[in-house]
């Protein structure tokens, strides 16, 4: 009976332990690669946290745009809008998002698909 009561012991200590690191895993991950620490070179950085809505960016077609999270939270940037949707991008809590190109003109809007259209959303908009 002790031998018992030993194997569920460890065999409920493995799970606990294995359920706390999946649950740390989820925490500050992103939903794709980053970027550097530093924007490229010409780009639009636009600040993205809980909290930022209707942000408004202009830019020009070939312009390059990052985005950077300043509440040190993990965040997307997704775009729904069709037919000129870009695919969503992750950015790492405090990190930059890997930089984009728009060559193409038109009004991209965007939200966080972690927090929320309601909790952070914006417009870029891209001229010729």
């Amino acid at each position: 009976m002790n031998l018992l009561k030993k194997n569920w012991s460890r065999q409920s200590m493995s799970l606990a332990l294995l359920s706390l690191v999946a649950a740390l895993a989820g925490c500050g991950g992103s939903s794709g690669p980053s970027g550097s620490p530093t924007p490229a070179s010409g780009a639009t950085v636009i600040d993205w946290f809980v909290g930022a809505t209707n942000v408004q960016t202009t830019g020009k077609a070939g312009d390059i745009v990052q985005w950077k999270s300043t509440d040190g939270m993990a965040h997307t940037v997704t775009s729904n809008s069709a037919p000129s949707a870009f695919a969503e991008i992750g950015v790492s809590g405090g990190a930059l998002s890997s930089p984009m190109t728009f060559d193409t003109p038109g009004v991209f809007p965007y939200f966080c698909s972690i927090h929320g259209a309601r909790v952070m959303n914006g417009t870029l908009t891209i001229t010729p």
